[in-house]
């Protein structure tokens, strides 16, 4: 019993510690929050605002006293009713979420109090790591130890996302209601208040009968803490709530938010000194508006699936548009830039680049059967192709791009040594493990890293790193420009041609043991385009002169893909690359000089009068 009383000392004595270890840190590193409150207006390419920080001239910004004493209250009572007691975080609400959570196969509740939400917003990303947690944990307990509480509950109310690219309480107001805050009822409190646990599942513009549940929790809540009377409550419960209509807004891309959030974590991580920083982006709105009608002419609101998406514009580094999910009210965690998934075969145009460089040609041939190899380490390696299909023929690189062969891919990697891949990623910055699997896409990445590789095929070998801002200012100050030059880091005539074999993903008289992989998606626009699949993701990457577009599609949990899930990528592809030519006209590449177009079989690769057009070098 004594040895028990020992340790339970123990280690409320290294808890204490370690407490006031962090608040004489958190006392001693103030965090200034007057830098944070920065005005920040970011521009498109065009020269349109693209965005305003809360603190500009023109911004819903409002001081605790402009907000009515019963909507800071209800905020209180719902998302922290410990907020004026604790000192940046709430043990007891964090031990209530996990014994929820641990014994709940329901709705995962979270710990965070109005501070760490606070600071969340200001100083971190929508990263989902533990580190991020208690990162989170830090910086709530510097707030507290700098700030009053009134300071945070102003910047908390004016820095909640509603969803639908809203930010702040009167903002909120007007946006779904029409009012100013002092004119909320109560029904149209308790369902701002629900909104924000959670925009994509509680916006009534998305799932209303969703949204009026949880209104009515929320009723509830106000009535059991005293804040609504039983007569209040029950009127609320009865009241028929007015949203204003946004169905003929003209501006119903919300995915731009993702891009927003990207320049304004660089900005962060410059740590400009400025009261009021003019930020030109290469944001093009076009393409993000084609880009988001793509997304949702094909996803379903309820679909548990998940989309990454990244747009460049060739010969150039510019990114131009950025989707992190299938609507950022949904979801603001950015999967184009943080998540990092396996990219199987859109691997496959860089290893035929490197193909292409040692000597092969589209007409080179390799059998395509089931093949077991002997590894130098004396291991086997035994791939597959998809369905567990053959042509048990020689086939060209052509029909083997198109068809997306894995045989005649391993042939080529082990023929020209597992490392001369591995080199090539290495030039994108992208480190890989080299073995015989990486042929077939055994590598993660982001959307983002896998575009700036194709944006290379793209731009005729050109490549330099990616860049979200071309130019920041401060008055008649010039901050920073982007003046990253493109350099030569493919050889320009081996990637026209591969180029040219891209389109082999969609040639009718590519047909061999299976279809081209991206027969019947293709758009109305001639492209260069890869597809890509593992279990768990589904991937295309393609692109023409000026356009440069990868896509992912697959499930956060990893769940493995059925056949449909496979299907969605190619479909946002395809529509995408027609919203953005709806005129249905589109650039393409011409031969160099150094190249001469041959009509062959593509099957085989043998000139053939009716066969396909692909391009060679010359004399061979």
């Amino acid at each position: 019993m004594k040895k028990s009383a020992s340790y339970l000392l123990w280690f409320l004595f290294t808890v204490i510690t370690f407490f006031l270890l962090i608040y004489t840190y958190a006392l001693l590193f103030p965090l200034k929050l007057d830098e944070q409150q920065q005005q920040i207006t970011l521009y498109d390419c065009n020269g349109d605002v693209l965005y305003e920080s809360n603190f500009g001239e023109n911004s819903e910004w409002v001081t605790l006293e402009e907000i009515p004493q019963n909507i800071q209250d209800a905020f209180v009572i719902v998302e922290d009713k410990r907020f004026y007691h604790h000192f940046g975080f709430d043990p007891i609400r964090l031990a209530k979420a996990a014994q929820h959570n641990l014994f709940s196969s329901g709705t995962l509740q979270g710990g965070s109090t109005i501070t760490q939400q606070f600071a969340k917003k200001l100083f971190l990303t929508n990263e989902q790591t533990f580190s991020r947690k208690i990162e989170e944990f830090f910086y709530a307990v510097r707030l507290e130890m700098h700030y009053s509480k009134q300071d945070i509950l102003e910047g908390y109310l004016n820095t909640l996302y509603f969803g639908h690219g809203i930010n702040g309480i009167k903002e909120a107001s007007s946006y779904f209601f029409g009012k100013d805050m002092d004119d909320l009822t109560n029904a149209e409190l308790a369902m701002l208040v629900g909104i924000v646990n959670g925009p994509g599942a509680y916006s009534p513009y998305l799932h209303y009968e969703q949204a009026c549940q949880r209104q009515q929790t929320i009723l509830q809540v106000f009535k059991e803490q005293g804040f609504l009377s039983s007569a209040e409550y029950e009127a609320a419960l009865k009241e028929k709530l007015v949203l204003i209509d946004h169905a003929n807004d003209t501006n119903l891309d919300d995915i731009r938010s993702y891009y927003i959030d990207m320049v304004l974590q660089e900005l962060s991580a410059m740590n400009l000194n400025a009261d009021h920083l003019i930020v030109q982006t290469y944001f093009d709105p076009d393409a993000s508006q084609a880009l988001y009608q793509g997304i949702q002419e094909e996803m379903s609101e309820n679909s548990e699936m998940q989309i990454s998406a990244v747009i460049y514009a060739p010969f150039t580094n510019h990114v131009i548009a950025m989707a992190g999910g299938t609507s950022y009210t949904l979801t603001q965690y950015n999967r184009a830039y943080y998540s990092k998934r396996q990219i199987a075969s859109t691997i496959k145009p860089l290893l035929y680049y490197c193909a292409l460089r040692n000597g092969f040609t589209p007409s080179t041939t390799f059998i395509s059967q089931p093949t077991t190899f002997h590894l130098d380490n004396d291991e086997t390696y035994a791939p597959g192709n998809y369905g567990d299909l053959y042509p048990y023929r020689e086939i060209s690189m052509i029909n083997a791009i198109g068809i997306s062969d894995n045989i005649y891919a391993v042939k080529t990697h082990l023929f020209l040594g597992e490392e001369t891949l591995q080199q090539a990623l290495a030039q994108y910055g992208i480190q890989a493990q080299a073995n015989a699997s990486l042929a077939l896409g055994s590598v993660n990445m982001s959307s983002y890293e896998l575009g700036s590789i194709y944006n290379s095929f793209a731009s005729e070998g050109l490549y330099a790193a990616p860049q979200l801002i071309k130019r920041i200012e401060s008055g008649e100050d010039l901050l920073y420009q982007d003046d990253t030059q493109m350099k030569q880091l493919l050889h320009r005539d081996e990637t026209l041609i591969l180029s040219q074999l891209l389109t082999a993903t969609y040639d009718q008289k590519n047909k061999t043991y299976a279809y081209p992989s991206m027969l019947g998606s293709v758009p109305h626009v001639q492209t260069a385009v890869k597809s890509g699949t593992s279990d768990w993701d589904s991937l295309v990457a393609g692109y023409n002169p000026q356009y440069t577009l990868v896509i992912w599609s697959g499930y956060d949990d990893n769940r493995i893909l059925n056949s449909t899930d496979q299907t969605h990528a190619k479909k946002i592809f395809q529509n995408t690359f027609e919203h953005l030519y709806e005129d249905r006209n589109g650039p393409w590449y011409l031969p160099s000089d150094a190249i001469e177009e041959k009509k062959v079989d593509p099957v085989s690769g043998e000139p053939s009068s009716s066969g396909s057009t692909y391009w060679y070098l010359r004399d061979q």
